[in-house]
Parts: structure tokens; C-alpha cells; sequence
């Protein structure tokens, strides 16, 4: 926390010089020294707030490799910004050395004539990189992948194997995994580098290679593997085709880019705020746009709300104290509804709740409701006979209450494993809709109790 807060104070010390830098003398040269042995992110930080064309002239400065890290520090939406300033050539450099997955998601944000124009500048193995990965489908291991991993053949001994790897090690993601892959690229097996350290140099690959090898398809889902990286603690797991020919290997990192941007996406949505936005960078009519939509259908089903009450105004008139206790009844109704829903949704995420799991979770859910009901309903009873003294009026609210409880915790968890079967987005089940469906069902539950309690 005290780190960022003084970086982004230094930000804004250091931009003005920055600027001043890049007006004069030997640019290159200051620049580099200014950022000397600084990680790219925070470089990015004291240069995020400098125009385009000035971060542009920062990267061409800091040249190969550091420049284009700090290229890829920035935003899809900015990196097409500072994209532009630079030359065709320019632009055939940094497409040519980004990392090859930053590379497939930025290339998607371009128009096609400016990429046609840059592709016959681009290396031909680079090329076919960025149009293979481009294919891939998105939200699937193949639109996260890097081809940059270490590789190595079977029959080789551990002294070949590590002169090998030193050959590879400057341009690859990561040396830690090393995977043994046949003449037709097939996936047999993979070692780490410890275990070519600590075993005998005179031993082959094959011998101490590991053959149980967990592995991604290129069609599965973003979520699946992560939970794959998750639960074997991998740094990187390999991603296979149909004929288990290695295609590449997705890293950590680019994992918790996903889950955040997920979990961003599922909040959003949870919330009934529509599509997630650049908060700092929209305006106000983008955002009203957003949420308008969804909070119009809620007035429409708060309508129906309206119409119970409408209907069953006769009760209110004569006993006035039943609508005293209607507030509360939704209220509690909501919330339970939404604690409901809330543990669900996240459980249908992680994997600790699976769609078969429906009867044990309604039956947990519903005896949760029961127990936590009865409580409630204890409570506004004797509150409401406190108010008034007919005994009718506090068990119809106690009842009511029980019953709204059990009813809405019952929904909360039913609800999002229902949209998950449908193959829909459990989080599109939000607390706003869980809660005006709640209320729908609280007030017909309310006042059918009342009914047959007063006649």
C-alpha cells in the first residue's frame, strides 16, 4: 500500500521530467538511465499519464526487449493509441517481439487494413503465430496460450538436455516446465528443471521424465483451467489438440488476469450493472446506459408487486397493522435470498457446488431457511403483538415470515444452478432479481396467510 501510494506520487514528480528529458539531448541514453533496473510495470506508472507520443518515443528509447514491456503494460484500448504514432516498421518490431498470447488479444483490437499493411513487414514464423492464435475461439485455453515454452526431445542425455535449454531460455515464458514432446510434437511426458539438476548427468530425459502429464485442451474453457493450475499448484499447465500434439502452454499469470476479469464480469452482473466498463474513464451517459436497462425490467417486475398489494388492499384497511410489518418482511426476504444466491454463485464458480449437487444444496439451503426463519419469525412476532395485542396479527406475521425465509433461501440456491444448467451465467441471477422475485412471493405468501387466519 505505502509502495503504490509513493509510486503514484512519484508519477506525477516525475512526468515533467520526463518530458523535459525527451525534448533535449541524448534521449535514449537519459531514459535508459532513468529507468535503469526498474521493472516494466513500474515504469508504466510514472508513464501512463504522458501523451501517447511521448510514451511512444519512452519505448523506442528503452528499445528491445524493455520498450516493448513496457508496451504491454498498457491497455488494449491505449496500446492501439500508441500504436499509432509509431512507424510501419516500428509497428512490425513490436508485433514481432511481444509476447506471443499479448500479441493474439492486441492484434484483434486492430483494423484489418492497417494489419494488412504491417504483415508482409512481419517475419514469416511470426506471422503464422499470430493467425493461428488469432483462431483460437475466446474464453478458451487456446486464447490464453503463449508458444513459448521449452521443449525437449526423449533420447537425449541431461548434459545435451541442458545445453538445449540455454539455447531456448532467452525467448521462452518459462524454463521451469520442460516438456518432452516426440517427432510429431505428440506430448509424452515433462520434467522440471530441478529434476535435470539433481539427477546424474548421464542419464536420458526418458528415464526420469514424469509420463502422468496434466494437460488443457485447446477448447477448454478459461475457468477449467485455472481450477486445473489451482488444484496442482502448476505454474503453467500444456495445452493439447485433439491428437495430444503440444500447441502451448498457458502461465499463472495469464490465469489471474482471467479471474480477475471474470470475477469483475460476475460482480457486474450479480449487481444488475450491466457489462463492465472502465469506471475513471466513462462518462456519465455511458453508465446510465449500462445499468438503465436492467433497472427498467425491475421496475416491471416490481409492478407485480405492486398489483399484490393492490389486490389485497382490503386486508391493509382493516388491519392496518399488517402493512406496518411489510418492509421488514421483504427486507428479510431479500436479504436471505441474496445470502443464498451469493454462496451458491460462488460455489457454482469454484467447483464446489456442481449442477448434479442440486437436491443436497436445497435440502442444506432450506433447513438453513427453516432454522434461521424461526428465529426471525419469534422476533417479529412478539414485536407485532407489542403493536397490537390480537395474537391473530403475530402469528401471521411469524408464519409469514418462516415461510418467506425457507421460500427465498430455497430460490436463491435453486435459481442460479437452474441458469447454470440451461448453460447460462448463474451470475445473471443478481441480488436485485433474486430479491424482487423474493418480494413477489413474500407478499402473495403474506397476505394467503392473512386470509385464512382473519377470513
Amino acid at each position: 500500500m505505502g509502495f503504490q501510494f509513493i509510486m503514484t506520487k512519484s508519477a506525477s514528480l516525475i512526468s515533467p521530467e520526463i518530458q523535459e528529458i525527451l525534448q533535449g539531448a541524448n534521449v535514449a541514453q537519459r531514459i535508459k538511465e532513468l529507468f535503469y533496473d526498474m521493472h516494466s510495470y513500474d515504469v508504466f506508472v510514472l508513464c501512463e499519464n504522458l501523451q501517447d507520443s511521448e510514451i511512444t518515443q519512452c519505448i523506442k528509447a528503452l528499445g528491445i526487449p524493455t520498450g516493448i514491456e513496457l508496451f504491454e503494460e498498457f491497455d488494449d484500448e491505449r496500446k492501439e493509441d500508441i500504436f499509432g504514432c509509431f512507424s510501419q516498421e516500428w509497428m512490425a518490431d513490436i508485433l514481432e517481439e511481444m509476447a506471443p498470447d499479448e500479441r493474439a488479444d492486441f492484434v484483434k483490437f486492430l483494423p484489418d487494413e492497417k494489419l494488412e499493411r504491417i504483415f508482409p513487414l512481419i517475419a514469416r514464423a511470426e506471422r503464422i503465430d499470430i493467425k493461428k492464435l488469432s483462431e483460437y475461439k475466446e474464453g478458451t485455453a487456446g486464447s490464453i496460450l503463449t508458444t513459448e515454452y521449452a521443449s525437449l526431445p526423449p533420447d537425449i542425455n541431461l548434459r545435451e538436455a541442458l545445453e538445449k535449454l540455454k539455447r531456448q531460455a532467452f525467448d521462452r515464458e518459462t524454463i521451469y516446465y520442460i516438456y518432452i514432446v516426440d517427432s510429431n510434437r505428440t506430448l509424452i511426458g515433462f520434467i522440471s528443471l530441478r529434476d535435470i539438476l539433481l539427477a546424474p548427468s548421464y542419464n536420458t530425459i526418458e528415464d526420469i521424465m514424469h509420463k502422468n502429464v496434466i494437460s488443457a485442451h485447446l477448447d477448454d474453457d478459461n475457468e477449467i483451467v485455472a481450477k486445473k493450475l489451482s488444484d496442482y499448484d502448476f505454474l503453467a499447465i500444456p495445452v493439447v489438440d485433439d491428437g495430444n500434439r503440444l500447441v502451448g502452454i498457458v502461465t499463472v499469470d495469464d490465469v489471474v488476469d482471467v479471474v480477475i476479469e471474470e470475477s469483475t464480469e460476475d460482480i457486474y452482473k450479480y449487481g444488475a450493472a450491466g457489462e463492465y466498463i472502465d469506471y475513471m474513464k466513462s462518462n456519465p451517459l455511458q453508465m446510465a446506459r449500462q445499468r438503465v436497462v436492467w433497472l427498467m425490467l425491475l421496475v416491471f417486475v416490481g409492478f407485480i408487486s405492486a398489483w399484490v398489494l393492490e389486490t389485497n388492499s382490503v386486508h391493509l384497511r382493516t388491519i392496518v397493522t399488517l402493512s406496518f410489518f411489510i418492509p421488514l418482511l421483504l427486507g428479510a426476504g431479500g436479504n436471505a435470498g441474496t445470502q443464498s444466491s451469493t454462496v451458491v454463485i460462488r460455489g457454482l464458480a469454484t467447483g464446489s457446488i456442481k449442477t448434479e449437487d442440486l437436491v443436497q444444496v436445497m435440502k442444506k439451503e432450506i433447513s438453513v431457511g427453516v432454522i434461521v426463519g424461526t428465529f426471525m419469525a419469534v422476533l417479529v412476532s412478539l414485536r407485532a403483538l407489542w403493536l397490537d395485542q390480537d395474537p391473530k396479527v403475530g402469528l401471521t406475521i411469524g408464519l409469514a415470515m418462516v415461510m418467506t425465509v425457507i421460500l427465498a433461501t430455497a430460490l436463491g440456491a435453486f435459481l442460479p444452478i437452474l441458469f447454470k444448467r440451461l448453460k447460462l451465467d448463474p451470475a445473471l441471477m443478481s441480488g436485485p432479481f433474486i430479491t424482487s422475485i423474493v418480494d413477489i412471493v413474500s407478499l402473495l405468501i403474506y397476505f394467503r396467510i392473512a386470509t385464512l387466519i382473519f377470513g
